[in-house]
Parts: C-alpha cells; structure tokens; sequence
C-alpha cells in the first residue's frame, strides 16, 4: 500500500494537524476560561466568607440582644430588690461572653413615690468582676443623652463605637433598651428605667479574622448610623461614616451601597474607585457584598480588588500552555510509535470484531500470542467470548434465582398482611365500634404494623406503628414488636404502662439499632373512654359527628427501641356517638408527588369525611394519597387504621364531666372545683339528694388529697373525671401527689366515745356509706380513686 494512504500516515498527519490546532487555541480558551473560573471562583468564596461572617456577627449580636431582653423582662418582673436585680446583672454577664459590662437603672419614684431606685453596674475585670453603683461612676445619668434617648425611644438601639477611661481606652459598642411597667389597654408601660449591656469592638474584629497587607480584600462592619465600626483605614475607623464618605469625600461609587444599606438590603455589585484611599487606588476595579446582620441595624461589607483575583492568570496561563504543549507532543510520539505497530493487525481484529459481534464465537481469532496491544486486545476478543457464554448461562440460573425470591417475597408479604387484623365489628351492650385498616408497604414487605383485641369483653386495644427502615429487617422487627406490645398489653393498666413494658423489652438486645414509633390506645366501649399514648408517633386526628376535625395533642416519647422513657403520659378523653378516630404512619403525610411535594396533614384534614364509616374513611384517605402522588415511586409505607364509635339512640343518657386543680392552687380551690362540676352536670336531671351527696364526696376526697398528698412542700395537680353511665353517676380522682391509699385505713369506731375516738377516718367512711364502689389504685406515680354513686331517678330538665 502507498505510505500516502496508510492508515500509519493518516494517524501521525491527524495527530499532528490536532496538535497544531490545539496549541494555537490553547491559549486563548485556557485564558478566558480560566478568568471566568476564577473570577466566579473567587466571588463564590466572598459570599461563603460574608455570609458566614455574617452568621457569626448575627449569633453574637443576637445572643446579646437576647440577653439583654431577658435581663429587662426578669427586672420588671423583680422589682426593686437589690440582692435579686444584682444576681440578673451577674448571670447576664456570665451567660454570655460577648457582654464585657451590664447596667441596670430604676429611676427613684418610679415604682412608687417612696422608692430610692436602683442603679448598679457590673463589668468584667480580669478574671473577676468589678461592681460600682452608677452615680460612682463620675456623672448624673439622668442628664446623659444616652439615657435620656434610651428612655424615650420606643425601641432598643445600639450605639456609636466609643472608647473613654471608663473603658480602658478600649472601644465598646453598647446595646440600649427601656424599663417599662407593663402594658395597659394595650398603650407601652410608663419608662421607670433602661438597661444597657456593652460589648467590645474587639470581639466583633475577631469574627471578621485577618484582611490580606496589600489592602486587596477588606472587611467593613458599619453600625446602625453607618459609622465605621471596623475598617482597614484607622482614619475611617475612627471618624468616619459612610454617608460622609459618598457626599463628602468623592466616593460616589458608593452609592449603591449607602442606598441598599439605607433600605436595610442586601447587594453585591462591580465600581470603580471615584477616588484614592489608604485602602484603594482610584479607578480601581473592585466587587463589593454587603449583608444586613439581622435586625440588630449593623451591616457587614467584604470588597475586593481586582488584582486579588487576576494577580497569579498569567502566570497559570504560561503554566498551562507549556504543560499542553508537553502533553501535545508526548501524544504525537505515542501515536506514531503505535501506528507503527497496530496498523498491520488492525484490520484481523476487525474482521474477528465484526463475527464476534454476529455472534460466531468459533470464528479464527489471530494475533493471540503477541505481547503488545494488539495482543491484549487480541486476547480480550478470545476472553470475551468464553466470558459471553458463561454469562449467558449465569443469567439464565439468575432468572430462576429471581424469580424463586420473588415467590418467597410474595409468600412473606401475605403472612405479613394476615398477622395484621381485618375490619371488623365489637357490640358491648348499645355501643357498637367500627374498627378497619389499611397497609400498603413500599416494598414487597414493609415496617408498619397496626392490632387490636378486646380486653375484659368492655374495651378494645389498639396499636399503630412504623418501624424506621423498610424491607425485611423492617418486617422483621415489625413483627416482634407486635408480639412484644400485645404481651404488655395483657398485662392491664393504661396505654403509658404498656409502651413502657413494650420498651424495656424491644431495648434489650437491640444490636441493630432499629426502633418503632407506635401509638397505643383503649377505648371503653361501654362509656366511649379513651386513652392514648404514643412513642413518637403522629398525632391522630378526631373526627367530631358535627364535622369537625381535630388533631388530639396526645404527648409523645422517644420511639420504642431507642430507650426507656420514665413514663408515657395518657391523653385522656371520650368519643361520642359518631365519632371517628383516625390513625396514620407518615407514609401519608410523606408522600410525594413528582415535584417533590408532600401530602401534608392540611391535604390529610380535608381528605377525611366524617360522615365515613371506618372502611371507607381508610379507603378514601389512601385513594386521596395515590391520586396525589401518581406516578412518583412509592417511598415508604403506607398505614391507616380507623375506629368509629356509635351508640343505640334509645340507649340511657352518658356524659361526661372534666375539672381540675393545680398550683398555685386558688383560696376556695374546694368551692371552685365544686363549682366546675355542678356547672357540667346542671341541665341533666340529677336529682338534688345525689348532687348533696357529689357535694360530700367532692369536699372529703380533695380536702384528703390537698392534706395528705403534698411533695416537699408543693402542692398536688387533680385531675377530676365525672362520668354519668345510666343509672350510675362515677367520680374518677387522680392526683400526682405523695401515694396514699385512704381506703388503707381502719374504719373508726362510731360506739366509742368522741374523746377516746382517734382524729380522722370519718371523712372516707361517709364516702364509703354513700358510694356503691370505692376503689383505689397507684398508677404510673399517680393515686387514682373510684368512687361510683346510685342514680335513683331522673328529674325533668329545666
């Protein structure tokens, strides 16, 4: 073959023609890449550096402000008491380094026209602190500007950065606000004095770290009235402001800048020096951001030259041209050295290509044995074709394998769907409770889980969960975790009880590290009592029969798995006929639609009817959640669980009352507690001599339980429940006082005379005589008594 027309000649010609090429655009591509690179490059670091500058200066000056505001609010509350208002000023300094000084003024006769005021202030010095009262400090604060502003502004304000003798020659900037009596009629409280904290410029340089000698890169900090708090130019930093420095001193450049600070905004922008400076030659090209440090009226500028982003461009550019050059050359030789070697096997490997591809793997496959690339790819093609087979074989097996997993997945996910229980009815006299659910996992198996049973024939337990992970370790744990709830919940008591037995068992030998959030409930079917407890569960919603929705703000614990909580408190209440309780995992409020959006617990709230029973209330909800989502892929599981309460209308008359009491507790908390009850029960028909007897009952037990149950000198929290069930009226006592069983004690001896007879126990033995049941029970720290009284008769309501 002529050389001019070998494959050899066409590759060094192409290789070199590239070569030539690409150094002659080399350098202009790599140049106007690389200053747009580092340009962008060199922006994209200034904002990082403001931004987290500015962060710092907003977590400093706002831990300040914050203190300050704490300071002010806890004086007013205190009032003049020297010893307390001294112990705000110190714990002020202390909680929060920034503050080097604190001052607190009560004007005298401002709280009242005998009051001598107050007026003290603390400092640090050293390692300890320095205290003086104002008047020591050399002046009459009454007639200084910055106490006269402070007390008639209407809000806070910082000042100008100042140094005096006072301060050491240091230069402090200090945060002021008013004293005020509370509001009336919503007008502001009359001024009675101002508390002022300081701060010191030097705790303010130091967030905004080290600024290169040559003045390239600079670093501003402008106060409130845009003065120079911290600035390169000592000139600037000590006299100068920002306005006089566009109007006055030629920088007109600057006005953008002036204008944006003015409106309280953010900017970045490109000028050019209207005039020289310490810190900038005129007509200098420079990018200036400037950021609001939050709402405390300071604001922080970073600017920058252009030499400090372009100084090093023709340098890296020389750099990068010679390494191209390099490697263009380098590449010339290698193509010409292998075009030498590959251009005569060449076309064998193609030809051995061309049959491989058709399938043919028998077909002659030469140049084998060489050691040169040739060779290996040689060697490849033969490599490939046993590996093709062996593939071919593999996957066939990995077809079978698959679809053998896809069965035991299949066979997995149906015991999984029936451990949950299927919709169903409970009957208990004339209340009648609709129960359904609903999983529908994002794998194959899934973690949620919900369960009921009926406990003593009257009540129906419940539980819905989501274990964290997805797949089988999920299923797994899912279904010891059922096991594990459904023990405790054998074991009686309240729902709290049961999620704390159920913890102390799922912790233990955790190894994995998985845990559940679970949601435990008893509702008694006879009264429509019910209770919840939840281990970080979502709040269910309460769906009322006049149509309301409420979410039920049942308090939450850790998840189960993680640790053992103390106690898991119970929500309390009661369904009334028509009502629906609606359960979920976030799987509904989590799922997501194409863009990203979530369902949310407002889409949820609409979703539900209550007029639904409990089957269709599921079914609606998560068709609503399909629809939503479409097809986005489905991200975790997806639970509902619905109980709905009715009751025969012909049935008696059941209601409920709630009251209670809690420190500090009123004067007549026994006349109020009484009040709230006879306020529940008016309009029902109670006959007077029981609502004596509710009287006696209410009057014995609390005036017990305020007498006995006091811990360390506080006084207990009681809770009352009164239940109206048919022809029996029950008064349920909870208190979080010391555990005393009043039953415990020994009926008194009513033949023995009066003087020899022991103090006490004729209270709970008129209980006793007037109840059909008393009982008494300690629950989760709390003493819970029982007291059932004998409806004999209705009267007419008024």
């Amino acid at each position: 073959m002529d050389w001019r027309h070998s494959l050899r000649t066409r590759l060094v010609l192409l290789s070199s023609i590239s070569s030539v090429l690409l150094m002659a655009a080399l350098a202009l591509v790599f140049y106007v890449a690389m200053r747009g690179l580092l340009v962008d490059t060199a922006r994209s670091d200034m904002r990082s550096l403001a931004q987290q500058t500015t962060r710092g200066l907003e977590a400093t000056l706002g831990s300040v402000q914050v203190s300050a505001q704490n300071l002010a609010a806890n004086a007013a509350g205190i009032g003049r008491e020297p010893m307390g208002l001294r112990v705000l000023l110190m714990s002020t300094l202390v909680s929060d380094p920034a503050i080097v000084g604190a001052m607190l003024i009560i004007e005298p006769g401002r709280l009242s026209p005998d009051d001598p005021g107050y007026s003290w202030y603390v400092r640090r010095s050293g390692d300890g602190t320095a205290e003086s009262s104002v008047p020591d400090l050399g002046y009459d604060y009454r007639v200084m500007p910055w106490y006269l502003r402070t007390t008639t502004a209407d809000k806070p304000w910082w000042s100008e950065p100042y140094a005096n003798a006072a301060t050491g020659g240091a230069t402090y900037i200090t945060y002021n606000l008013p004293l005020r009596r509370p509001a009336q009629d919503g007008l502001p409280g009359m001024a009675i004095g101002m508390v002022r904290v300081d701060v010191p410029v030097s705790r303010l340089s130091a967030l905004l770290g080290e600024v290169p000698a040559d003045n390239t890169l600079q670093s501003v900090l402008l106060s409130p009235e845009l003065g120079f708090v911290l600035h390169p130019d000592p000139v600037m930093r000590d006299q100068g402001t920002l306005p006089a420095l566009v109007t006055q001193g030629g920088r007109s450049d600057l006005a953008p800048l002036l204008q944006a600070l003015q409106a309280g905004q953010a900017i970045e922008f490109e000028h050019v020096t209207t005039r020289a400076s310490r810190a900038a030659a005129r007509g200098e090209k420079r990018f200036t951001l400037a950021y609001p440090v939050a709402d405390t009226g300071f604001a922080f500028t970073l600017t920058a030259s252009n030499r400090y982003v372009l100084s090093q461009l023709r340098q890296i550019t020389a750099w990068g041209v010679l390494a191209g050059l390099v490697m263009a050359l380098a590449g010339m030789a290698l193509v010409r050295r292998a075009s030498r070697l590959i251009s005569q096997p060449i076309e064998d490997l193609t030809e051995s290509a061309q049959h491989l591809a058709l399938g043919e793997f028998d077909f002659p496959l030469r140049h084998v044995n060489r050691v040169d690339e040739v060779g290996v790819m040689a060697r490849a093609f033969d490599s490939a074709r046993s590996s093709i087979k062996q593939q071919m074989e593999e996957i066939a097996d990995m077809g079978v394998a698959r679809m053998k997993i896809e069965r035991e997945f299949n066979i997995a996910r149906d015991i999984q769907l029936a451990m949950l229980p299927v919709g169903t009815e409970f009957d208990v006299g004339d209340a009648k409770v609709e129960v359904h659910g609903m999983l529908q996992p994002a794998k194959a198996v899934g973690g949620d889980f919900y369960n009921l049973f009926e406990r003593d024939g009257d009540a129906v337990w419940f539980v819905i969960g989501d274990v964290s992970d997805k797949g089988v370790p999920a299923a797994l744990f899912m279904a010891r975790t059922m096991t594990v709830l459904e023990v405790a919940a054998q074991l009686g008591g309240s729902p709290g009880r049961a999620l704390h037995e159920a913890a102390k068992h799922l912790v233990a030998n955790n190894d994995t590290c998985m845990f559940a959030t679970v949601l435990c409930g008893v509702l008694e079917l006879r009264t429509g009592a019910l209770s919840l407890a939840s281990a970080g569960h979502e709040a269910p919603v309460l769906l009322r029969a006049d149509g309301r929705r409420e979410f039920l703000p049942v308090p939450s614990e850790e998840p189960l798995g993680v640790s053992v909580a103390d106690s898991y408190p119970v929500w309390r209440g009661r369904m009334q006929p028509g009502d629906t309780l609606f359960t979920y995992t976030d799987g509904i409020t989590e799922a997501f639609d194409r863009g990203q959006e979530p369902f949310g617990t407002q889409r949820l709230l609409d979703a539900l009817d209550p007029a639904l029973g409990a089957k269709a209330q599921c079914k609606r909800v998560v068709d609503a959640v399909n629809s939503f989502a479409g097809d986005a892929p489905q991200s975790d599981d997806i639970t509902v669980f619905a109980l709905r309460f009715n009751r025969d209308a012909r049935a008696q008359e059941r209601f409920s009352v709630q009251a209670y009491l809690r420190a500090p507790l009123p004067p007549d908390a026994v006349g109020q507690l009484i009040n709230e009850v006879d306020a529940g029960l008016a309009g029902h028909g109670l006959p007077a001599t029981l609502m004596h007897d509710v009287h006696l009952v209410l009057e014995e037990v609390t005036c017990n339980v305020l007498s006995h149950g006091k811990v360390r000198g506080r006084d207990p929290a009681l809770e009352l429940l009164v239940a109206v069930d048919g022809s029996r009226l029950c008064l349920e006592f909870r208190d979080d006082g010391l555990a005393f069983d009043p039953l415990s004690q020994p009926a008194p001896d009513l033949d023995a005379d009066i003087g020899e007879r022991p103090i006490g126990g004729l209270g709970v033995h008129l209980v006793r005589q007037l109840a059909e049941e008393v009982a008494y029970s300690r629950e989760h720290h709390h003493n819970v008594l029982r007291v059932v009284l004998h409806i004999t008769h209705r009267e007419p309501n008024a």
